[in-house]
């Protein structure tokens, strides 16, 4: 009589294939974790390597600025010699001029040619009066001018690059109604202007 305690059993193909299911199950788990591991480790460099160039950027940029205001520094010193050059072409009296201001003007083209290299370039003064580029020292009330016409340039103004490093310093022409009063009621003079005048009376 055969024993039913045996048909009960699992057969041992049964066992094999529930081991086995289970072996994938384990292998599936433990590619899923490494495919997850893997996705978080590339996500990290890329991170790592996207904040590594930014911090690049930003010290390239950081240098550059730095070595624009160093080289703005200097030009601006730079400015007040060609002042000076300007100044003694300007005041040479005639005797001087054919030997000393060719020497002078010599120089001041040699290094405005060196300054201009490193984008210098002097603010024009022909036109009418922009507060961005010029500032009003004087007004005058001018018959022959309009409003807001440059009458005199009392010290040139420059620009390095689109950037004004120095506004041009000017008197400007103004109508009677915008031109500033002293308390007699009479126009402001420059303070030369008013000094003429007391010698003229003497």
């Amino acid at each position: 009589m055969p024993d039913d305690s045996e048909d009960s059993l699992p057969s041992k193909k049964t066992v094999d294939s529930t081991n086995h299911s289970a072996d994938v199950a384990t292998d599936q788990e433990t590619m899923a974790a490494k495919d997850a591991k893997i996705d978080e480790l590339t996500d990290t460099v890329k991170r790592t390597q996207a904040e590594f160039e930014n911090y690049r950027k930003r010290v390239e940029r950081e240098w550059a600025e730095r070595s624009r205001l160093a080289g703005e520094h200097v030009i601006l010193d730079l400015l007040a010699v060609l002042d000076t050059l300007d100044k003694a072409v300007n005041d040479a009296s005639e005797e001087e001029r054919n030997s000393q201001e060719i020497g002078l003007e010599g120089i001041r083209r040699q290094l405005m040619q060196t300054l201009q290299r490193a984008g210098l370039k002097e603010i024009a003064t022909d036109g009418p009066f922009d507060p961005f580029f010029h500032e009003a020292l004087m007004m005058e009330e001018s018959d022959d001018e309009d409003d807001g016409a440059i009458l005199e340039v009392f010290q040139k103004g420059y620009m390095l690059g689109p950037k004004v490093i120095r506004t041009a310093r000017v008197k400007v022409s103004a109508s009677r109604s915008k031109c500033p009063k002293d308390d007699t009621g009479g126009s402001i003079q420059d303070e030369d202007e008013e000094v003429d005048n007391d010698n003229d009376r003497d």
